[in-house]
């Protein structure tokens, strides 16, 4: 199953997103539902549905759930053709209706919001020429988000989802802002990283404390 570079399907994903809420699977949702919700959308449809549980609130582990995916799809982006392929054993990966329900309600004001501002321009930035360097900083990102240290997903999630709503609509503008969370990401992950291991330094510097 795989996303291309076109789009006939000319609803905003927020509408696609309040369709699919309606007719829920029962029990579980699979990654492959999710993606067949989205029809014959561009690479940015299946980015944005993939990089939304890193900026909110889900159980723990399913932001990895969706960042693995992230990974395999920008690397492909980064290798180009057009195309980009989810393997079967990825696309069979569930999480619960209710947890599925309460991350579309928590991201619809937001993305209704910023569907709201979006318009086609700057397109150079959203053509298949840009891709694979969209694909390498969003790879870069999805690394970033998928790394287990304390409110590191919030500002490459936030980057992901706004560059994948600037190629859907289009949006060269959008896309840029995206690139300049994904600066921003890389350098609180490395001051971050810096930072703890700074304090681990000092830490077992400290003389044992006395019983």
């Amino acid at each position: 199953m795989g996303a291309h570079c076109g789009l006939p399907d000319d609803r905003r994903i927020s509408e696609v997103l309040v369709e699919f809420r309606a007719a829920l699977p029962p029990g579980r949702v699979t990654l492959a539902d999710i993606v067949a919700a989205l029809g014959d959308r561009t690479i940015g449809g299946i980015l944005l549905v993939l990089a939304i549980p890193t900026v909110m609130p889900v159980p723990l582990g399913v932001s990895v759930l969706f960042n693995l995916p992230v990974l395999l799809f920008t690397f492909q982006m980064v290798r180009g053709g057009g195309t980009v392929e989810l393997p079967a054993w990825l696309l069979s990966r569930s999480l619960s209706s209710e947890a599925t329900i309460g991350m579309i309600d928590g991201i619809l004001p937001r993305l209704r919001a910023i569907e709201g501002m979006l318009r086609p321009r700057l397109p150079r930035l959203t053509t298949a020429r840009f891709e694979r360097w969209l694909g390498l900083i969003c790879f870069v990102m999805a690394a970033i988000a998928i790394t287990p240290l304390p409110l590191i997903g919030w500002l490459p999630g936030f980057g992901l989802i706004i560059i994948a709503l600037g190629l859907i609509e289009h949006d060269g503008l959008a896309v840029a802002v995206g690139l300049g969370f994904a600066v921003a990401a890389v350098i609180f992950a490395a001051g971050l990283v810096i930072s703890l291991s700074y304090a681990e330094t000092l830490w077992r510097m400290l003389p044992p404390s006395p019983l």
